[in-house]
């Protein structure tokens, strides 16, 4: 009989314990939730610098559409205490709300369409790696000082990046599988605190699946000032083995922010080596280059 008693009792201390922890579980959810609607600071992305290469007029559009990624980070004293990563797919996207203390910030905003998240602990160093990729990215750097009323910014951010575009005359060889762009002089690394300059020489690297279909190759950049060259290596592999098929470098490509270098001539025949047209074309900025290779 005591037996039995004390299996009840037990019962029942377990079930008051279960209830409790629901109750406390369900307490902290409401405290998120309310914690969430305490945000004191709102941030709008409002326009991104960009030229679609097939309406050369406009200067500005609208964050969606033009990236798939965006990151809002806050650093206080050098040190990120605040980070909300974004992607297309949220229906928030290009909206972050957060709450913070009163005080002096520096708010950083990248929009990209990397497979991840740069590293970003410190913003003199916000970096992209060959893993994630490199592609056309944008940013805002400002100050952000809270005071005891609420902080409703709308956001306009510029291209920091430059981009080559490889136009081959020859075909792309039969047994090709993918191409690998390895690339010096260029930087996947930024110094927020600088305005988004390049701050590391970086070895980058895009690979590319060939479908011998390709017109174009395009790759990507951080410059660290206007004075820019790149060196590139084009590599082709037999189907997807490390086998080389063909390989091209080319040096002294000259590269620009917010620019688009146009690289013409023969890529993969190695009977054809001569220098590569470039150009700096206009419809990002208003210069132009060509580059014969």
């Amino acid at each position: 009989m005591k037996k039995q008693f004390f299996s009840l009792f037990k019962a029942c201390v377990c079930g008051v314990m279960v209830l409790a922890g629901a109750a406390s579980c369900e307490k902290m959810n409401v405290e998120d939730a309310e914690e969430e609607s305490k945000a004191n600071v709102v941030l709008r992305i409002g326009s991104v610098e960009q030229v679609p290469f097939e309406m050369a007029r406009t200067r500005g559009r609208d964050v969606n559409g033009v990236c798939s990624r965006l990151n809002f980070l806050v650093y206080q004293d050098g040190e990120r205490i605040r980070q909300i990563s974004q992607t297309s797919e949220d229906v928030d996207f290009g909206e972050a709300q957060i709450q913070l203390p009163e005080g002096r910030f520096f708010l950083v905003v990248l929009a990209h369409s990397s497979s991840g998240n740069p590293t970003s602990t410190n913003a003199n160093k916000i970096g992209f790696t060959n893993t994630t990729g490199f592609t056309d990215t944008f940013f805002y750097g400002d100050s952000l000082i809270v005071e005891n009323e609420d902080v409703t910014r709308t956001l306009e951010l510029k291209r920091i990046t430059a981009m080559v575009r490889f136009i081959p005359y020859d075909e792309i060889p039969s047994q090709a599988g993918r191409i690998r762009f390895y690339y010096t002089g260029g930087s996947g690394t930024l110094d927020a605190g600088d305005d988004g300059w390049g701050v590391v020489n970086s070895k980058q690297s895009q690979w590319f699946d060939l479908t011998h279909n390709e017109e174009k190759f395009e790759i990507y950049t951080i410059p660290h000032g206007n004075n820019d060259e790149l060196t590139v290596t084009a590599t082709t592999y037999k189907g997807q083995s490390e086998t080389i098929a063909t390989e091209r470098k080319i040096e002294s490509i000259p590269v620009l922010r917010n620019h688009i270098t146009i690289c013409r001539g023969y890529l993969f025949s190695p009977v054809y080596q001569m220098d590569y047209e470039i150009t700096i074309d206009d419809r990002w900025a208003a210069d132009s280059l060509y580059f014969d290779f």
